[in-house]
C-alpha cells in the first residue's frame, strides 16, 4: 500500500486475486507467485521496508515479473527503477489534455482492451503528475501529453513509461488512476486492466 489509494479494491473489481505484501513477504516471501505487483501511490516514501528491498523487486522482475511503480512524488527523486531516473515536478493539469499513444501495439493498449480515444474521456482533475523527467534511454514512454495550460507548455512525456528487464516488465504510471478509478472512469479501468495483465501477456 501506498498513502491515499484504494487502488487494490478497485483491482478486486476487475477479478482479480489480490494479496497484500506485508514487511516481511516483500523481505522473504516467494514473489515469483506473483503475475503483477502493484506499488501503491507514494509507497517508495512511506515504506522504509519497501526502499530496503527494493532489490528484490528489481530481481523479480528479471526473472520474469511485472512490477507496476505508481506515482511517488519528487521528494523521492530516485525511482529505484532496474536503470537510472528521477521523478520529476512535471504535470498535466488539463484533465481534457491530448494523449498521444506513442506505442499503439504494445500490450497496455491492446490486451484484454483496446484503448482507443474513449479512454480518455471523462477524467476528472487532472492527466497525472509527478511523472518521470531524467532517465536512462532504455526506459520507453508510452504516451505523450500536451496541457493547455500556459504555464505549463511543450509536450510532456514520463507519463506512461516501460522498461524491460530481464524477462519482466517495470511501468511508471503517472496517469492519475487513483483519482479517476474512485470517479468511475471507464478508461481507467480499462488501462488498469492491461497494466495488471502485462504479467500475463508481456510482449
Amino acid at each position: 500500500m501506498g498513502s491515499g489509494d484504494d487502488v487494490a479494491q478497485f483491482v478486486e473489481q476487475l477479478g482479480a486475486k489480490v494479496e497484500m505484501l506485508d514487511a516481511d513477504a516483500l523481505a522473504w516471501g516467494d514473489l515469483s507467485r506473483y503475475n503483477t505487483i502493484v506499488l501503491g501511490v507514494r509507497a517508495y516514501e512511506r515504506r522504509d521496508d519497501l526502499r530496503a528491498n527494493n532489490s528484490r523487486l528489481i530481481e523479480y522482475v528479471q526473472n520474469g515479473g511485472t512490477l507496476i511503480v505508481q506515482y511517488n512524488r519528487a521528494m523521492v527523486r530516485d525511482i529505484h527503477g532496474p536503470y537510472a531516473a528521477q521523478v520529476s515536478d512535471n504535470r498535466v493539469t488539463d484533465e481534457n489534455a491530448p494523449v498521444e499513444v506513442l506505442v499503439p501495439n504494445h500490450p497496455v493498449f491492446t490486451t484484454p482492451n483496446k484503448i482507443g480515444d474513449a479512454a480518455w474521456a471523462g477524467w476528472v482533475q487532472e492527466r497525472g503528475l509527478n511523472f518521470l523527467g531524467e532517465k536512462d534511454s532504455r526506459y520507453r514512454d508510452l504516451v505523450q501529453l500536451t496541457d493547455s495550460f500556459k504555464n505549463n507548455p511543450g509536450v510532456q512525456r514520463g507519463a506512461l513509461v516501460d522498461a524491460t528487464f530481464g524477462k519482466g516488465h517495470w511501468v511508471y504510471v503517472g496517469l492519475g488512476l487513483w483519482r479517476e478509478l474512485p470517479a468511475g472512469v471507464n478508461g481507467a479501468y480499462s488501462l488498469l486492466a492491461n497494466l495488471i495483465s502485462l504479467g500475463k501477456t508481456g510482449q
